[in-house]
């Protein structure tokens, strides 16, 4: 399945849980139904919760602290990179280098290299 944007999720996540016949609680845009995916699913709830936030990408790196990076690799961004902070469902936002411009897979491997060059130096 197609990774989703964080714009997205709400919607995904209404729509997941309409199929399994749940009708979810109102959250609004920008909140999570962790709850409702527990109700809906049981004990499988959390598990199924976030392995469909993150269908469709691999966790490339821990970059400490609960900041994680993502290379997408289905849909419509496939081969761009996000990053995600620690909380319970944060955003996955653009990664980018010192310039601003979004990173591919390579010029981010490139930059990753790099600095762990220097930090064994």
């Amino acid at each position: 399945m197609p990774f989703v944007e964080t714009e997205g999720w709400a919607a995904q996540q209404v729509a997941t849980l309409r199929a399994a016949g749940h009708e979810p609680t109102d959250r609004g845009e920008e909140d999570h139904h962790l709850d409702d995916y527990r109700e809906a699913f049981g004990d499988a709830g959390d598990e199924l919760w976030h392995l469909e936030r993150g269908r469709g990408a691999i966790h490339i790196s821990d970059d400490g602290c609960g900041m994680t990076t993502w290379l997408v690799m289905v849909g419509a961004h496939r081969g761009a990179l996000r990053h995600r902070d620690c909380a319970l469902d944060p955003p996955f936002e653009p990664s980018v280098d010192a310039r601003g411009n979004r990173h591919s897979f390579g010029t981010w491997y490139l930059e990753w290299l790099e600095r762990r060059e220097r930090a064994t130096r």
